[in-house]
């Protein structure tokens, strides 16, 4: 055999030897999965965090209300105003009267307007920041500890199933061997959970994880909204 084709078979060789040590290091590396969503829609804060906006959005929305029911005690007023100027039977001086005050009643029920809407707008950014704030912090919460899990015990790679792609495709299509510790990260996050703390029931788990409280609504114009008044 000559030397040409002894050089030959011995890289040969030692690319196959190469190959076979990639294979066994692809083999011997762990991966995990984790599903972000449903740890973040079990974990116990996260009701929390929703219970505290749920009662910040109640009390806004009351504070809305009492602001419409003036706007409303407003457009009432100005209505009988109305009345009192199309009856015949008023005499002019009274008539005058009237006209001034349903000018005044309008005025104020306009201003009165505006303030219920720029209430509404505020309130609906400072939820919505509230929530996104809230959800920020949750997660980040959620991450340290899937990092914690996968550094004690060796996890080379972690995927989280429930992530999709802009398409709508999930990330993870599909995984052999691959170990999914989402009850373990539950169990260590509501650990510290207080008692007589209720987790969402499994059929929430298939809710969107990302849950924006509605704003509160608001007030619909009522009937009869004051127009310019003339004297």
């Amino acid at each position: 055999m000559t030397t040409r084709k002894l050089s030959l078979l011995s890289a040969v060789a030692a690319l196959a030897a190469g190959s076979l040590s990639a294979s066994a290091q692809s083999t011997d590396m762990k991966v995990g999965i984790v599903d972000m969503k449903r740890v973040f829609q079990e974990y116990y804060k996260t009701k929390d965090a929703e219970k505290k906006v749920n009662e910040d959005k109640s009390k806004a929305k009351k504070e809305l209300d009492d602001r419409s029911a003036k706007y409303r005690d407003l457009i009432a007023k100005w209505n009988e105003a109305q009345k009192l100027l199309q009856d015949k039977l008023v005499n002019e001086e009274l008539k005058q009267q009237k006209a001034k005050e349903a000018q005044e009643i309008a005025q104020e029920a306009k201003a009165n307007e505006r303030e219920i809407d720029e209430f509404r707008r505020r309130r609906e950014a400072q939820l919505q920041e509230q929530v996104m704030r809230m959800r920020k912090g949750l997660l980040e919460d959620i991450r340290q500890r899937v990092e914690e899990k996968a550094k004690r015990d060796n996890y080379d790679l972690v995927f989280d199933k429930s992530g999709v792609s802009p398409s709508g495709v999930p990330f993870l299509l599909h995984s052999k061997d691959a170990v999914d510790f989402s009850t373990e990260v539950l169990a260590e996050l509501n650990k510290g959970a207080p008692a007589g703390s209720a987790t969402p029931a499994a059929e929430s788990k298939d809710a969107p994880a990302e849950g924006t409280p509605a704003a509160p609504a608001a007030p619909a114009a009522p009937a009869g909204k004051p127009a310019k008044t003339t004297k």
